[in-house]
């Protein structure tokens, strides 16, 4: 007796789905850390700007577990100056060294 169903053949001409196709176009975020990165919100630099208009004191903590104690000078997108005291040495630091800023 013969088989009355036709086997289909076992390729697939269709393509499977890439299931990281979004993650790999150009311009787009591949993590969520980068969808809410401070540095692309603004609001990193809005709390260092307004550090730097008040003169406040501030804790810096680093991750080594150093306390450094001082005023913000100056910051940009990778680095900010501490100042130690009103006529003493300004120390600048890079943002990834920071583990957190504590207002006094």
């Amino acid at each position: 007796m013969r088989n009355e169903f036709m086997s289909f053949p076992r390729r697939h001409h269709f393509k499977k789905r890439d299931r990281n196709r979004y993650q790999e176009r150009p311009g787009r975020p591949q993590t969520m850390n980068e969808l809410v990165n401070p540095e692309h919100t603004g609001s990193e630099s809005d709390y260092l700007k307004s550090l730097v208009d008040s003169q406040m004191k501030v804790t810096v903590v680093l991750k080594t577990g150093e306390h450094l104690r001082g005023h913000i000078r100056y910051y940009d997108r990778y680095c900010f100056s501490i100042g130690l005291s009103a006529n003493g040495p300004r120390l600048f630091l890079r943002k990834s060294s920071v583990c957190y800023i504590a207002e006094e």
